[in-house]
This record gives C-alpha cells, sequence and structure tokens, in this order.
C-alpha cells in the first residue's frame, strides 16, 4: 500500500459484521488474504459488487491484489480503515 502505508504504520481500523456498514469505492479495508486466510492484508477498494470487492493496492505495478486473485468475498471483510498512524 506504498505510499499510503510504509512498513511499522500502525492502523486503526473498524470490524464489519454482517450487515453492519459497508466499504465505499476508494476505502481502505482489511481483508483475510484469499490465497492465504490466515493472513490479513491491506488494500484499497476499486469497485464494490453483488458478487464482491474489487481491491487493489496504492502501487499498482508491485501489488497483489484484484487482478491476481479475483474479487473477494464479502465474509473475507474483516474491517474499514479509520485511521492511519505513521511509526517515525
Amino acid at each position: 500500500m506504498r505510499p499510503t502505508l510504509l512498513n511499522g504504520d500502525f492502523v486503526i481500523y473498524k470490524p464489519v459484521n454482517q450487515g453492519n456498514c459497508f466499504p465505499k469505492k476508494g476505502s481502505i479495508v482489511v481483508v483475510k488474504n484469499p490465497i492465504d486466510p490466515e493472513v490479513l492484508i491491506i488494500k484499497r477498494v476499486k469497485r464494490s459488487s453483488p458478487v464482491g470487492l474489487e481491491l487493489r493496492g496504492d502501487n499498482e505495478v508491485s501489488s497483489i491484489d484484484s487482478r491476481q486473485f479475483g474479487l473477494v468475498n464479502k465474509n473475507q471483510l474483516c474491517g474499514i480503515v479509520e485511521q492511519i498512524i505513521p511509526n517515525n
């Protein structure tokens, strides 16, 4: 997610439950990695559809995102980022 997030930055996110708020286009979200569900990843919502979320990293040249793993099912959504605290 460079340049938005750098290694060591802290992220505060609001957990999302079924029926709770849903991310809009441009929101930064925390989701279970579709490739390894034990790992959480942070991406930006490019598009939301009834089928799922299209996610992109801010550094599209080197990001692994929906272009590789496809749409992310909404039940993989863990939360919406509310604040980023830089680690200075």
